[in-house]
């Protein structure tokens, strides 16, 4: 009786019949559609990385609308459009800031001063 049940629903139903196909086709991807997917993945991922290391230290001045909340919300929210709109048109020609101090300090008295920060002073010579 179960079993002219069970025959019954699949006949009058073909939708478990369709789930279990398609799953099937998924779990047998071809190896280059999976290889193709990883990429992509790599490729956004990348994507996301670059505009918001570009994004982080640019003030709000710098970016259009002057809302950096939101171009980090659909860099990382929306795949793929997101990150590359932001690096087409979000950004502004604005200068960033300098936090160095350099100003016109010769670069080989930068370079002396910042291996003086890092390992401090020199030891005297006898």
């Amino acid at each position: 009786m179960e079993a002219l049940i069970e025959t019954l629903l699949h006949a009058a139903s073909p939708a478990p019949a369709l789930i279990a196909t398609a799953s099937a086709a998924q779990i047998a991807a071809s190896p280059a559609l999976v290889g193709a997917l990883v990429v992509l993945t790599l490729v956004n991922l990348a994507l996301v990385i670059a505009a918001l290391v570009s994004l982080i230290p640019r003030p709000a001045a710098g970016v259009r609308f002057h809302n950096k909340w939101v171009w980090a919300l659909l860099i990382v929210l929306v795949n793929g459009i997101g990150p590359l709109a932001y690096l087409a048109v979000g950004r502004l020609d604005v200068p960033l800031p300098d936090d160095s101090g350099a100003g016109d300090i010769p670069p080989a008295e930068r370079a002396r001063r910042a291996v003086e920060l890092l390992y401090g002073p020199p030891p005297e010579q006898p």
